[in-house]
């Protein structure tokens, strides 16, 4: 038996033959959007790569370890270490659209980077970007 949520956007108008999902994205008809199709994966890879690994209760091999580069070196090593981490936690937690390609760019003012992914699905091409610093770090290895 489905779970409500599956059966919610399967009824949903418009969602035969396609991914959605609903992001917390301010509209002006509530608190929650609706996304479809290459912007409803492109959520999802945000959720996975903004996630520390082990952070996640319920799945702690969940997320990505983005956060340990925070602090490296700013050379051409810690960015296809960063790259590899990206495909390979991509590919391991969902991979329904391919990765055409990866920029980073390492931050001037302050330690971390940023990153861009140029995604494509069912011939839509997008673009998910993101900025890892030293807050999600000290966020995460904070002891209470």
């Amino acid at each position: 038996m489905s779970n409500l949520l599956d059966r919610f956007n399967k009824m949903a108008v418009g969602s035969k033959g396609r991914i959605s999902d609903y992001t917390a994205r301010i509209s002006a008809k509530g608190d929650f959007s609706r996304v479809d199709d290459i912007q409803a994966i492109l959520s999802s890879w945000n959720n996975i790569l903004l996630t520390p690994l082990r952070s996640y209760v319920f799945d702690p091999t969940y997320g990505s370890e983005l956060y340990k580069y925070v602090f490296e070196p700013a050379d051409s090593e810690t960015a296809e270490a960063i790259k590899d981490e990206i495909n390979y936690r991509l590919g391991l937690f969902d991979d329904r659209a391919t990765v055409e390609s990866i920029d980073i760019a390492f931050l001037r003012n302050y330690k971390g980077f940023t990153f861009n992914i140029t995604a494509k699905y069912e011939g839509e091409v997008a673009e998910l970007s993101a900025k890892i610093d030293e807050s999600i770090y000290f966020n995460f290895t904070r002891v209470e």
